[in-house]
């Protein structure tokens, strides 16, 4: 048996989420706990905005969160064949750095991509770092020649 457990968070769990996605984003200073608080409240809010698509699991051990990984589901434009066309872009997965190389990040990929099966999600996408990669892969994601992106130029006004 394994000595965590991957699911969706529970709501008395919004903190430790928050808090796993501000160590994520690497923050220097870290944000004092009321500002974390707060942003635990938006991190919420927006959840409950996005209703089913967005998609979180999370690695919990004990009573403690040590990995998240999020999948945001988007309609794209409707094709003459397929009406409702759906994609999912992977997004902040994290385990914490002293839970890592014991198959954290390989579960929490495993119930995304099982769920975006169950829903019926034909494409999965992810932006890695370089050491992701083989986490990705291992997860049955691949490199596309095709696939391209475009960064905001830093003079356009931030949205």
């Amino acid at each position: 048996m394994k000595p965590y457990e991957v699911r969706a968070p529970r709501p008395d769990e919004l903190r430790q989420l928050a808090q796993l996605k501000i160590d994520w984003a690497g923050l220097d200073p870290r944000p004092d706990k009321a500002a974390e608080w707060v942003y635990a409240d938006e991190l919420a809010a927006w959840m409950d905005r996005m209703g089913d698509r967005v998609l979180c699991r999370v690695a919990v051990m004990g009573d403690t969160l040590i990995g998240m990984a999020w999948l945001v589901v988007f309609e794209r434009v409707p094709d003459f064949v397929e009406r409702r066309r759906r994609t999912g872009d992977l997004q902040s997965v994290y385990v914490l750095p002293g839970k890592r190389g014991h198959g954290v990040g390989l579960a929490l990929m495993n119930a995304i991509t099982a769920e975006a099966d169950r829903r019926g999600i034909p494409r999965l996408t992810v932006h890695s770092n370089s050491p992701g990669v083989a986490l990705y892969e291992a997860a049955g994601f691949h490199g596309a020649a095709t696939l391209l992106h475009r960064d905001r130029p830093a003079d356009a006004p931030a949205g």
